[in-house]
């Protein structure tokens, strides 16, 4: 099944937008907590709450980014990948929003790939 998650369309500024890709990144990490699932033995990964950016300012998305970063970890040593801290960024900077999404992006490529879910 190809991925829902559309990693490339989402815009700074645009709510809309970041609500799409805010729900498919999601539904991704399930995907991915789902194949660990079905793996023998099973790796049975925590959910964490990545669903609230859309509207979020300062202190919440700091939480959200830290959340995030704690899915990240534990996925990563069984994709047999690597990443930066992707909870150290200022992403409400437009620049830097941009900066994080390519990284992000990189990442869930390399996860997919591991996966067998691109």
């Amino acid at each position: 099944m190809a991925s829902e998650f559309a990693i490339g369309l989402v815009a700074f500024g645009d709510p809309a937008g970041l609500g799409a890709w805010e729900i498919g990144h999601y539904r991704q990490h399930l995907r991915y907590n789902a194949f660990l699932a079905a793996m023998t033995p099973p790796a049975v990964l925590t959910e964490f709450p990545i669903l609230r950016l859309v509207g979020s300012v300062g202190a919440e998305i700091v939480f959200w980014l830290d959340a995030h970063e704690k899915w990240h970890e534990l996925i990563r040593p069984f994709a047999n990948v690597t990443g930066v801290n992707l909870s150290g960024f200022d992403i409400e900077n437009r620049e830097i929003f941009y900066q994080w999404l390519d990284l992000h992006n990189a990442e869930h490529q390399e996860i997919d790939q591991a996966f067998g879910l691109s």
